[in-house]
């Protein structure tokens, strides 16, 4: 079991995932983040959603 929280990047949101896998809590949490934090998304450039985007897939952790 793998687990995310917005938190565990700096974001003030008290969304939590769990998934059987990484890719699964993955797409979990860009679909999220995709709606609930659009307004964020859009102000970054390509570069900067790229290196989000690592840096999630580097905060998900065994739950």
């Amino acid at each position: 079991m793998e687990k995310f929280a917005c938190k565990n990047l700096g974001v003030d949101c008290d969304f939590v995932v769990t998934g059987e896998t990484k890719e699964e809590v993955l797409q979990k949490a860009m679909e999220h983040g995709s709606v609930v934090h659009a307004d964020l998304m859009k102000t970054m450039t390509p570069e900067q959603l790229a290196e989000f985007g690592k840096a999630l897939a580097a905060s998900i952790q065994a739950a």
